[in-house]
């Protein structure tokens, strides 16, 4: 998780962001280009995020500025029956196609958990101009 700053706010995404068609793919895109972490890892790496997040100076907030308390991570991946793991192997699922994901969550704290990972450790993903603008009317992840 190099390369962030120290005391670097980190703003979740909105419901509206997480739930846009274009934003949703934006975001599973690049989960999908993780391939050197599988279910269980992503999970893991969600949980050393929140775990060292105030060691490395990072702090999340909603958009609105309110505070983000950091869940643990089995209240938002559960072990039982391994549905953590069995949501994260369904999030990266293609259709048909291979373009698109096979259906959209929309299990908001699961994928609030999973755009902070990919905001904080994948450098195409940082929020700027280059960003693929999906509507006028939100800003779209990534921006």
């Amino acid at each position: 998780m190099g390369g962030r700053s120290r005391n670097e706010t980190i703003f979740l995404a909105t419901p509206a962001q997480l739930v846009c068609p274009e934003c949703y793919l934006w975001l599973w895109t690049t989960v999908l280009s993780l391939t050197h972490l599988s279910s269980a890892g992503l999970i893991t790496a969600i949980e050393e995020l929140y775990r060292d997040a105030e060691y490395l100076g990072i702090h999340f907030r909603y958009p609105s500025g309110k505070i983000y308390d950091i869940p643990f991570i089995f209240e938002i991946f559960p072990d039982e029956n391994e549905s953590g793991r069995r949501w994260v192997s369904n999030f990266r699922k293609a259709d048909a196609t291979g373009a698109r994901p096979r259906y959209m969550c929309r299990c908001l704290p699961k994928l609030q958990a999973v755009e902070l990972l990919v905001q904080c450790t994948v450098a195409k993903y940082s929020r700027g101009t280059k960003t693929p603008r999906c509507s006028y009317l939100h800003t779209p992840l990534g921006w």
